[in-house]
C-alpha cells in the first residue's frame, strides 16, 4: 500500500535527520519535492552531510523505483476510496502524481490522489502491517513491505465477502470498477494507463484471489524488477513465507487491520469530500 522502499524504513529515515523524519513518514518523502530531480539535489547535500546517506541511498532510490515497475494494492485502494468517480480516478492515479503535481488535477480529482497518499502512510505506519513485514523478511528481505502489499490484497480478494459485506461481490466488483475508469482512461498518466491496461487485460483484481494467478503476478515482477532495476527479487517466495510464519496468523491479524483501516478510511474520505463541498 505504498511505493516500495527498502526495510526498516522508519530507522534508516530518522539517522538522515530527526527534523525531516518529524515532518513526514519515509512513504511521503518524495511528496515533498516538486520533482524528483528536486528530490536528488536534496540527496546530495545529504551526503555531503551525513556519513549515513553513502551507505543507504541507493537502496532507498533502488527501491522506490520499484513502484516505477510495478504498483501494488489496486485492489485495496479501489475499494477503500468508494464510488466517487473523481476520488476513484485520483486515488488510481495517485502513484504517477508527485509532490505538487496533483495541483494540476481538478480538485474533485485531487481529493483521490490526496487520499490515495493517506492510504499508503496509514498502511505503512500500522504495527500489524509492520508485524506482517517482519514476518516475510527472513524470505523477502528488502522487498517484504512489497511483498505484505501483495499478501494483503490476496487476503482482501479471497474473503471479499467478509472483508467487504456491503458491495455486490469481487467479480462483479472489479468489472463495475474498471468499467468505470475505462471511461476516464484518457485523463490518466501515460504511466497509470499502461498498469490499467495490464490490469483490465489479464483481469488482475479478480486473479489475486487465486494463489496460482498471484504467484505468476510474483514472478513477472520479479523478471521486471531484476530487468530494469538490476537488483534480484524473489517476491515469488511470498507464499512459502507467509506459510513459515504462519498463514493463519498473517491473515487474522489482516482481518482486524482492515475493518480498522476500512472505518477510518470512510471518515477521512468523507472529511475530505466535505472540505471540497465547502469550498465548491
Amino acid at each position: 500500500m505504498r511505493e516500495a522502499f527498502m526495510y526498516e524504513r522508519e530507522t534508516r529515515f530518522e539517522l538522515a535527520t530527526p527534523t525531516l523524519a518529524r515532518l513526514c513518514s519515509t512513504t511521503e518523502l518524495f511528496s515533498l519535492f516538486h520533482s524528483d530531480a528536486s528530490a536528488v539535489k536534496w540527496v546530495a547535500n545529504l551526503r555531503n552531510s551525513c556519513a549515513w546517506a553513502k551507505h543507504s541511498l541507493e537502496n532507498f532510490f533502488s527501491f522506490r523505483s520499484v513502484g516505477d515497475v510495478c504498483s501494488m494494492n489496486y485492489l485495496a485502494h479501489l475499494v477503500l476510496g468508494g464510488a466517487d468517480s473523481d476520488v476513484r480516478l485520483g486515488n488510481f492515479i495517485g502513484d504517477s502524481v508527485k509532490g505538487n503535481q496533483v495541483l494540476n488535477y481538478s480538485p474533485a480529482i485531487a481529493v483521490g490522489i490526496r487520499f490515495h497518499r493517506w492510504i499508503d502512510q496509514f498502511a505503512d505506519g500500522h504495527p500489524i502491517a509492520s508485524e506482517a513485514r517482519a514476518a516475510l523478511r527472513p524470505h523477502l528481505g528488502r522487498l517484504s513491505a512489497v511483498g505484505v502489499d501483495l499478501l494483503y490484497d490476496h487476503f482482501l480478494a479471497k474473503n471479499f465477502s467478509r472483508c467487504c459485506p456491503d458491495l455486490i461481490g469481487l467479480e462483479p466488483y472489479a468489472e463495475m470498477a474498471l468499467s468505470g475508469l475505462e471511461l476516464r482512461k484518457q485523463e490518466m498518466p501515460q504511466r497509470s494507463q499502461r498498469f490499467f491496461e495490464g490490469m483490465s487485460a489479464h483481469n488482475w483484481l479478480v486473479g489475486y484471489g487465486r494463489r496460482i494467478e498471484m504467484e505468476a503476478v510474483c514472478r513477472s515482477m520479479d523478471m521486471r524488477i531484476s530487468q530494469r532495476l538490476g537488483v534480484p527479487s524473489n517476491l515469488v517466495d511470498m507464499f512459502v513465507a507467509a506459510e513459515e510464519y504462519g498463514w493463519c496468523v498473517l491473515e487474522d491479524q489482516f482481518f482486524i487491520f482492515w475493518n480498522e483501516f476500512r472505518r477510518k478510511a470512510t471518515t477521512v474520505i468523507n472529511e475530505e469530500q466535505g472540505r471540497f463541498a465547502l469550498e465548491v
